[in-house]
């Protein structure tokens, strides 16, 4: 192997994140609100709780998803 295929392969720009007790692969600077359009999920749909705290749904767009991150998103029925 060489030492330019293995730097290339340490250096991919992907970060893990615990998502509904799952280790999830995402691109390095995936936003919350890009995660839910890649899992098909309106943002009004859900609520989350980011790294122990829930969040209002008006911040789900100014977070930016980091190494190590811990996600809970349920998903909110309606009905009568």
């Amino acid at each position: 192997m060489s030492v330019g295929f293995f730097y290339s392969m340490s250096n991919n720009h992907e970060i893990t994140c615990r998502i509904n007790g799952r280790d999830e692969v995402l691109p390095d600077g995936t936003t919350l609100l890009e995660y839910l359009e890649m899992k098909k999920t309106p943002a009004k749909a859900v609520v989350i709780e980011f790294n122990r705290r829930v969040l209002p749904r008006g911040r789900y767009d100014g977070i930016t998803l980091s190494d190590g991150d811990s996600l809970e998103i349920v998903q909110v029925i309606g009905g009568g």
